[in-house]
């Protein structure tokens, strides 16, 4: 019995696949959770993602130590369409304007 369609390597494969929205070293957090997990891309996968019956890019998250689940894991498996960008928090300035 051959494959699903989606399990064969695309064609032309890479030419042909989308580059990852993320690289190694981006601040992610998962969505929609309900308990925002969030993290640092370790690890980067092209694969056969079933629910959506094509190729897509898979993440390893490495939990940051204040996201919720790093109490029972240090990292975590997220497709591309399950994550987005950290946004930075900063702190108001101090400063007084010269």
């Amino acid at each position: 019995m051959p494959p699903e369609p989606f399990l064969a390597l695309p064609e032309e494969f890479p030419q042909t696949s989308t580059l990852p929205k993320f690289h190694l070293g981006d601040r992610v957090r998962f969505i929609p959770l309900p308990a925002e997990a969030f993290g640092t891309i370790t690890g980067l996968q092209f694969a056969p993602a079933e629910h959506l019956q094509a190729w897509s890019w898979r993440y390893t998250i490495w939990l940051d130590p204040q996201s919720p689940g790093s109490t029972w894991t240090c990292s975590d498996l997220a497709w591309e369409d399950d994550l987005e960008m950290l946004v930075a928090v900063t702190a108001p300035s101090t400063e007084q304007p010269a």
